[in-house]
């Protein structure tokens, strides 16, 4: 017969049952348990499984420290022309320039002997004019003739003639002597000279040169 049991006074752990007439069958982990055996090589992995989910993006790391600059690469090579492109558009019109030279400003002459000359305190005759810009250098009496009031340079040379010991020749401005030409060499020789000058003319006022003593070979 089985000995009641108080559930409400005992607890679970105190609960006792009475021993049965029946031969009770032992679990079977406690019969069959046996000695504790080597443990074994582990087996090779499994197939992967499938992916997870993605995880959350992660915050913005620090910017890094600026690099050094780099060395400079080396020329490429000449591309190919391209098409030409398409015709701009006309730019603005430029200022007005300044004003030309006018003509009684440019002035300019050249002249040359040909022939021996010998006529003493004369004004020289050219023979030969090569340059006379705006005609102002008069053929016919050797003179020139300011146009305009300004400065003017002259220039002059000479050849001694071989039949004389000297020669001397002025270079005249309205009848007034400004420099003079000489030249020394004993007779059989030639001997040149030459001179300039720099001179501020009045509009209208003459130039020329005045053959002195001696005699020019050209």
């Amino acid at each position: 017969p089985e000995v009641p049991v108080d559930d409400v006074t005992q607890t679970t752990s105190d609960r006792v049952q009475a021993p049965s007439t029946e031969q009770e069958q032992p679990e079977c982990s406690q019969c069959c348990r046996g000695d504790f055996a080597f443990r074994g090589y582990q087996g090779p992995p499994g197939p992967p499984g499938p992916p997870g989910m993605p995880g959350n993006h992660g915050n913005n790391g620090n910017n890094g420290a600026t690099g050094k600059e780099g060395q400079r690469g080396e020329k490429g090579d000449k591309g190919d022309m391209s098409q030409r492109g398409e015709r701009g558009h006309q730019g603005l019109k430029g200022e007005k320039g300044h004003p030309g030279i006018p003509p009684e400003l440019q002035v300019a002459f050249m002249a040359s002997m040909a022939t021996h000359f010998s006529n003493q305190n004369s004004g020289i005759i050219f023979s030969s004019v090569e340059t006379n810009v705006g005609g102002f250098f008069d053929v016919m009496t050797g003179r020139f003739s300011a146009p305009v009031t300004g400065v003017y340079f002259f220039t002059f040379s000479m050849l001694k003639h071989e039949d004389v010991d000297d020669v001397y020749v002025y270079l005249m401005h309205n009848g007034n002597t400004i420099i003079s030409l000489y030249s020394y060499e004993m007779k059989g020789k030639q001997d040149t000279s030459s001179n300039s000058a720099v001179l501020r003319l009045s509009k209208d006022d003459e130039v020329w040169l005045r053959m002195g003593t001696g005699a020019l070979h050209r």
